[in-house]
Parts: C-alpha cells; structure tokens; sequence
C-alpha cells in the first residue's frame, strides 16, 4: 500500500511531480512551465492571425469600413501572397535538388569508383560453405554492382572479370 498523501518514488521528477499534485490537490493553482505558457500564446496568435486573414479576404469592403477598418492591403494580395509562398517553396526544392546534381562528380569521374577512403573487399575468406565467417564492411566495386542489379545485360558493352562472378 502506498502512503497517503506521497509517492515510493523519490527521484526529483517524481518529487516535482508528487509537490505539483500535492498543490492541485489542496486547490492550489500551478504556475506553467514557460515553453507551456510560450506554446498557448503561439497558438492563439496563429488562430488569431487566421481568422483576420480570412475577415480580410472574404469579407465585403462595406463590412470592413462599417467595423472600423479603413487601411488594408489590396484583395488581390490574398491571392497573391500565398501563391507566391507556394511557388517559392517548389522553387527552393527545385534548386535544392539542382544544387546536389552540381555538386555531384560527373558520372565518368573517378571519384564515383574509388576514393581515399574505399575499403576493399577481402581477397581470400578462410572457410566454406556454412562455416564461412561473416566478410568485414567494403565497398562494392561498381563492377560487381552492375552485375549484380543488371546480370549479364551489359556484358555485350563491358567486358569484365571479377573473381566469383564468371
């Protein structure tokens, strides 16, 4: 059985919490945490700045005047503003995507095969058959890759030999 009034836990979380219970309990307001407080302010601004962009737009000129507002930007920029938002975000995944094919060596390069920093498979692995050891991490030479994905389609374009794949 549990104490009345207390937890068996005696981390600081459950300190924290068992004291802000404890305070509900007794009537006790809490205070929020300040990214709770930060968080519900955010929110109803968001919700706020919604709803007077939707008076804006859809509302009648006549109706806007006889509320008090006399200064606001042309209707059209309803339409426009996100219109713009949107094709900037295309445009901004667009060039993301560019940007990477720039910076990608060219596919004839000798970077795409080999680099500094390739591992080459082992040359012999001790064992066969199931008693054979897992091989350590390499690189796949572009070679056996082809063959792999493609088999012998390209065989007929480029010749190759790799040990284990005749």
């Amino acid at each position: 059985m549990r104490p009345a009034g207390g937890t068996t836990e005696s981390s600081p979380v459950a300190r924290r919490r068992s004291t802000r219970q404890a305070a509900g309990a007794r009537g006790h307001r809490t205070r929020p945490s300040e990214p709770e407080a930060h968080g519900f302010v955010g929110s109803i601004a968001a919700v706020a700045a919604a709803l007077a962009y939707l008076a804006w737009a859809y509302a009648p000129e006549p109706w806007l005047h006889y509320i008090g507002v006399t200064y606001y930007p042309n209707k059209r920029w309803a339409v426009a503003v996100p219109a713009f938002v949107l094709v900037a975000v295309a445009q901004v995944m667009i060039l993301y995507v560019a940007s990477n094919f720039l910076l990608a060596p060219p596919p004839a390069s000798f970077d795409t095969i080999s680099d500094e920093h390739a591992r080459d498979p082992a040359a012999s692995s001790p064992g066969t058959g199931a008693d054979r050891p897992v091989e350590p991490i390499s690189d796949v030479g572009i070679d056996r890759m082809n063959h792999l994905m493609f088999g012998d389609q390209g065989s007929r374009f480029i010749q190759f030999q790799e040990d284990g794949l005749n």
